[in-house]
Formats: structure tokens, C-alpha cells, sequence
């Protein structure tokens, strides 16, 4: 009995035929939903108890291994791949296949697209279903508003991360073991989107590396050991010239340390990261300064005993905002503007999870908090009144439940759930979601999913954006149907996916620009294609191709009639192609990438250009019908090896020019600071070189 209580160490050792080791391949235990990666010798461990399992093997560039494996004693499981012959990376035909979209390693970011460095929000722009608005600072994905998409490391809320335009990924990628991305429709444990889900997972590597990296953008040192990653970064972007200031000055360090294993373990985590955007212009008289801090920390744990997981955690975060807009200029007249704004958000979560198998359920509690404080000006017909602005909300005590089952055979995976959240001033909420998808044959596949989901916080999100700002609603929370259909087709060359979606609002919680909080309705339609091409011969090469249709309307408290959104698009058509030349030692990663847009609104709510008679010109365009004529960005990267060593150092270098053919007349709207900055990556072409050392 004792014996099968103890954990025992289990060593792969994964190699190619010709016995050379295969780095970064994936180790996945069915039964327990744990996984491992090979390092550069092959080789990954695993503390298993004593019993059987069956394990699957991949690697890139081989076919799919497959193993039952009798755990009595520490043993060493030795696995030779056998490598594919017509395709990079083979799109294996199972319930379990995913868009590499939604789940990216360490491999695939190296190679993705990158403003000034690999930038997981530029990758996230050019994914099926994702519309960037104002830039790549915020995103939409699939109709919802870009305020619904949430952004953690290792469980840690990182909100407003994105508001570094684009040019600074708010986690060091060095550092990063893979990035999971989810569009819309959410299984239970997740709760509470309706957008997006980015969830950094840091790695967890056994042996000591040291990274160096330096570019135009930013710099930093990332360092792994067993148990533990560390990093730090500094970053300035400042792209224009005529103007006295416009860029952003930005930080951080972020890390994880780990005790025990697999099955047994502790890890805490930590991230800390600043932004301060400016934008000077004297020619406008337009000055605006604001700063972004966003910080939290997460202790989480592992016990398994027999089949079941038992992960408890407590998690702290807050984010903190500032804005100082003192032109002398006003930039539209209205009846209410906040020049000087101060918030804080934060929330702490306790949470256990028990996972066995088929079967999760968990609970959480958090507790949150925040304020706001201002100065606005309050323009009537007779005057104009100077006020201080002060909004403390007390601490509400969230409390969530959840459950979901799991069902997989050959031909089907089906997730069935249910969430039961309690929310002060709105009382108990039941929202139940599902999942399926069914394999007809090998090349064919269907799904369906979707549900009631529930959202309890929304954001202060003025015009321009003086305020951005997470806050508990109290009338009503934001509820939405949602159904999403999709087909999937497998070839010898790579996989294709389509995918229509609907989504329903009948109360959609939305802040005023005098803080008031209004409750609306919102509906969006669309489809989004996706197809990935995989070829060996005669070069490594990958293209992705995403069409984006879609259609979003608003209905605003007390209005009879329906708007298109700020986020609404038309039409988006991305396309991606990357290939590895390789030669010995040598790997060369070339890319490009090409956007289209079309339909987009030049705004939102106000427009502004320059009239050569009448001078600059601001608009209240209420329906939306100012448009941004259509363009096309075309953005070029690569990645090589430098030839020569620099000590113990290891050398490469990647450069990248965003937006090769700029079209100047979609630099639009300068009163709006955060949008005429992150519209830079379609009005101007930038560039960007990264040397990085790796020790």
C-alpha cells in the first residue's frame, strides 16, 4: 500500500531517428492532464505515481507518438520520433487538435510577426475573429467590446496591459512557456468574459539560462533555473518628429519560483509593470500625460492523490491609472470633460479547484475595491464650473462557483458547465455554457458552442480615454447570449477553419462620461476564416490566412435607436507567412505579413481633420458615418544567428519594419492622444532591430 502512495521519477529522453535530440517536445499524461517539455538534450521529467498511463508524444517536424507506460519504479523512457515527410508540423485529427491561435509556445512566438519586439499584441491582431482598435492599444474580438477581454500571468489580472500601443508585450517573452489565447464563448472556470482570455503561463525550465536582449524599444535580462525565472525590462518609444513629445517610457520584472513537483508543489509568482504616455503639441496646444501601473503576485499549489487534483490559490492584484491633461486648447466642446483623474482597482482572489478527470468543479471569493479621483470641467450655457470629482466604492465580496464535465472519444469532445455567481446588489446568477465538436471522418469536423455568460465589472472609458478604469457595476451586470458555429477540414497540407458567431445583449453595462453608469444593449454578428498551410518542401514554410466580417450595434439607455459601435468593422483580411531556412547550426526565420481594412469608423464619437480654410475641425459624428478610407499594412521580419559567439554568449538578431507603404491620411483624430499614438502602426512605417544574447 505504501508503494503505490509514492511519487516516482520518470526520465524521457525523446530523439530523432538518427538519435540527435529533439528539443521542446510535448509530453501530455491523459490521465492526469499534465505535460512536460524536452530541453535541449531531449530530455523532460515527470514525478508519477505508481500504475499506468498513456502518454502522448509531439514534436515539430514528426508524427504523433503514442504509449502506454507502467509506472512501478524510477525508470528512463527512451522515444524515437519518426519524422513526417510532406509537412512541418503534422495537424493531428483527434477532438484535442486546436488553431495554433489559441494555445502558442515558445516556438511559434519567436516566429511571429513583432513590433519592435516578438509583441504578443501584434500576434494577437492578426488572429480569426480579432478587430485592433485605435492601433493594436486595445482589441475586439468576435463583437464584444475590447473592455471584456482580460489578460493574466499565471493567474494574476493584468487590466489596461495593452495600453502600451502595441510596442511592448506586458510580459517578458523570454520568460514565457506559452500563451493561451481563448476567443469568446468560455468554458465555466474561466467566468465572467465575453471577449478574450490571454493567460501567460512563465516556464519552468530544469537547467540555468541566461537571455540579454537589447532593441529600440526595449531592454532586459531574463534568467531561468531550476525552479525558477526571473526578469526585468526597461522601454522608451518615441516615434515622431514635429511634435515636442509623443512616446511612452515603460518597465518591468516579473518571475515565478517553484518548490516540489509535478504532483506535490507550491509556485508563486509576480509581475510589476509601468507606462507613461505623453503627447506635446504645441501646434494644437494639446498636452496630456498619463500613467498606467498594473501589479499582483499569485501563490498557487498542486496536491494529487490517487486521480484527483486538488489546486488551491490567492491571488492579489491592482491597477492604478493617472491622467493630467492641462492644453489650453480644449479639444470639442461638451457639456462635461475630465482633465485630471486618479484610479485605483484591486482585487483579491482566494479559489480551489478539484480536478479529476472528467469531472472539475471549483469555488472562488474575491474581494474588491476601488476609487476614483478628479478634476472636471462642467460647461453650461451660463458658465463654466471647476469641480473636484470623487467616486469611492465600497468593497464588494464576489463569490463564484463552478462545474464542467468532460466527455471525449474517437469522434467527440463535448464540455458541458454551469457557473452559480453571487454579486452584491444584483443577488445570485446561474450561467450555463457548453462545447461540442464531432469528427465525421479524418477530414472533417463540427462545432457548436456557447451559453449565458455573465460579467459583473465593466470600465470608465471616456472620449478621449482621460479615464480607463475597472469598477464593480450596481444596477445591472452585462449579460450576453452567445452561439458560435464552425467547421474544420484537415488536408495533407494543413487545416482550414470557419467560424460564424452571434451575440446578444439585452443589458449592457456601460459608464458615462459623468461616471454614471448607464445599462444598454448591444448585438453583433459575423464570421471569421482561417487556413493554415504547412509545407516541408522544398523550404519550411507556414502561411496563415484569416478573413474577418463582422458587424456590432449598440442601443444607449434611454435611445430608441441602434449605432454602430467604435469597434465595428466591416470587413479585415490579415494573411501571415514564415519560413525557417535551415542549414546545420544555422535557423533563419523570414516573415511578412499583410492586413487590409475596410469599414472601420474613423472615431467613434468624435471625428476631427483639418480644414485648409476654416482650420482645425471637430465633429459629433453620433451615427458613425465618417469611415477610414480602406489600406493595407505590409510588415516584414526576420530572425537569424549572428556567426560568432561572444563569450559564453550566443548570438541572433531579429529586425522588423511595420507598415511598409503608410498612407498619411489615416493619421486621424491628434485630440485623442492614445488613438493618434496607437494609429501610428498604420500611419507610419516603424522599425525595429533586437539583439539578444543567450547564455
Amino acid at each position: 500500500m505504501f508503494f503505490l502512495l509514492l511519487s516516482h521519477s520518470v526520465e524521457f529522453r525523446i530523439t530523432g531517428e538518427a538519435g540527435q535530440p529533439l528539443e521542446d517536445a510535448f509530453i501530455y499524461v491523459k490521465e492526469l492532464g499534465i505535460r512536460a517539455y524536452t530541453d535541449r538534450s531531449g530530455k523532460a521529467r515527470l514525478d508519477l505515481k505508481a500504475g499506468e498511463y498513456h502518454i502522448l508524444v509531439q514534436a515539430l517536424g514528426y508524427r504523433v507518438g503514442r504509449m502506454m507506460l507502467k509506472v512501478r519504479g524510477d525508470t528512463t523512457v527512451i522515444y524515437t520520433m519518426k519524422p513526417l515527410t510532406f509537412v512541418l508540423g503534422e495537424v493531428e485529427v483527434s477532438p484535442k487538435s486546436r488553431s495554433a491561435y489559441e494555445s502558442s509556445e515558445p516556438k511559434f512566438l519567436e516566429a511571429m510577426p513583432f513590433v519592435g519586439d516578438q509583441d504578443v499584441g501584434y500576434f494577437i491582431s492578426v488572429a480569426p475573429g480579432v478587430v485592433p482598435v485605435y492601433g493594436l492599444a486595445y482589441f475586439s474580438v468576435r463583437g464584444s467590446s475590447p473592455f471584456e477581454n482580460l489578460i493574466t500571468y499565471d493567474g494574476i489580472p493584468l487590466f489596461n496591459a495593452f495600453s502600451y500601443y502595441g510596442m511592448y508585450t506586458p510580459i517578458n517573452v523570454d520568460i514565457v512557456g506559452g500563451v493561451k489565447f481563448l476567443r469568446g464563448a468560455f468554458t465555466p472556470e474561466v467566468g465572467n468574459l465575453s471577449g478574450a482570455l490571454i493567460d501567460f503561463e512563465s516556464a519552468d525550465p530544469d537547467s540555468f539560462s541566461a537571455i540579454l536582449r537589447l532593441s529600440r524599444t526595449n531592454s532586459g535580462v531574463a534568467v531561468r533555473g531550476k525552479g525558477y525565472v526571473l526578469s526585468g525590462r526597461v522601454g522608451l518609444f518615441a516615434p515622431l518628429k514635429g511634435i515636442n513629445v509623443l512616446g511612452t517610457v515603460t518597465g518591468d520584472v516579473s518571475g515565478k519560483i517553484s518548490v516540489g513537483n509535478s504532483l506535490k508543489g507550491l509556485s508563486l509568482s509576480f509581475v510589476a509593470n509601468r507606462a507613461v504616455n505623453s503627447y506635446k503639441n504645441a501646434y494644437r496646444g494639446l498636452f496630456y500625460t498619463s500613467s498606467i501601473f498594473n501589479g499582483g503576485a499569485s501563490l498557487r499549489g498542486r496536491y494529487a492523490t490517487g486521480r484527483v487534483i486538488l489546486k488551491p490559490g490567492l491571488i492579489y492584484s491592482t491597477s492604478l491609472f493617472g491622467s493630467e491633461d492641462y492644453s489650453y486648447r480644449l479639444p470639442y466642446v461638451t457639456d462635461y470633460y475630465i482633465f485630471n483623474a486618479r484610479s485605483r482597482y484591486e482585487v483579491t482572489r482566494g479559489y480551489v479547484d478539484i480536478d479529476a478527470g472528467s469531472m472539475v468543479v471549483g469555488t472562488e471569493v474575491q474581494a474588491i475595491n476601488s476609487n476614483i479621483y478628479g478634476t472636471a470641467l462642467d460647461l453650461s450655457d451660463t458658465a463654466i464650473v471647476i469641480y473636484f470629482l470623487q467616486h469611492v466604492y465600497p468593497t464588494k465580496i464576489f463569490w463564484g462557483n463552478y462545474a464542467k464535465y468532460h466527455y471525449e472519444d474517437d469522434h467527440t469532445l463535448a464540455e458541458a458547465g454551469v457557473r452559480a455567481d453571487y454579486f452584491p446588489g444584483i443577488g445570485f446568477r446561474v450561467s450555463p455554457s457548453g462545447f461540442y465538436k464531432y469528427y465525421l471522418n479524418t477530414r472533417w469536423a463540427f462545432k457548436v458552442q456557447g451559453g449565458l455568460y455573465r460579467q459583473f465589472f465593466t470600465s470608465i472609458f471616456a472620449f478621449p480615454p482621460d479615464v480607463f478604469y475597472y469598477v464593480p457595476v450596481s444596477r445591472a451586470e452585462i449579460r450576453s447570449y452567445q452561439i458560435l458555429l464552425g467547421a474544420e477540414r484537415t488536408f495533407p497540407w494543413g487545416i482550414s477553419e470557419i467560424t460564424l458567431f452571434g451575440k446578444y445583449y439585452p443589458s449592457f453595462t456601460y459608464m458615462s462620461t459623468r461616471l454614471e453608469e448607464k445599462v444598454g444593449q448591444l448585438q453583433a454578428l459575423g464570421m471569421d476564416l482561417w487556413i493554415r498551410k504547412e509545407s516541408k518542401v522544398p523550404l519550411p514554410i507556414t502561411a496563415d490566412v484569416s478573413l474577418t466580417l463582422m458587424n456590432s450595434r449598440i442601443r444607449y439607455e434611454g435611445d430608441t435607436a441602434w449605432y454602430p459601435t467604435p469597434w465595428d468593422v466591416n470587413a479585415t483580411l490579415n494573411t501571415t507567412v514564415f519560413g525557417y531556412i535551415r542549414k546545420g547550426e544555422w535557423e533563419v526565420v523570414v516573415g511578412s505579413n499583410v492586413a487590409f481594412y475596410y469599414g472601420r469608423p474613423f472615431r467613434g464619437i468624435i471625428s476631427h481633420w483639418r480644414d485648409p480654410f476654416r482650420g482645425e475641425q471637430f465633429v459629433l459624428d453620433s451615427t458613425h458615418a465618417l469611415r477610414m478610407p480602406p489600406y493595407a499594412r505590409v510588415d516584414v521580419f526576420w530572425r537569424s544567428p549572428i556567426p560568432f559567439k561572444l563569450g559564453p554568449f550566443s548570438l541572433d538578431v531579429s529586425f522588423s519594419v511595420i507598415n511598409l507603404f503608410p498612407r498619411k491620411d489615416v493619421t486621424f483624430d491628434p485630440t485623442n492622444p492614445d488613438a493618434d499614438l496607437a494609429n501610428l502602426t498604420a500611419s507610419y512605417p516603424i522599425s525595429s532591430i533586437v539583439l539578444r544574447a543567450v547564455y
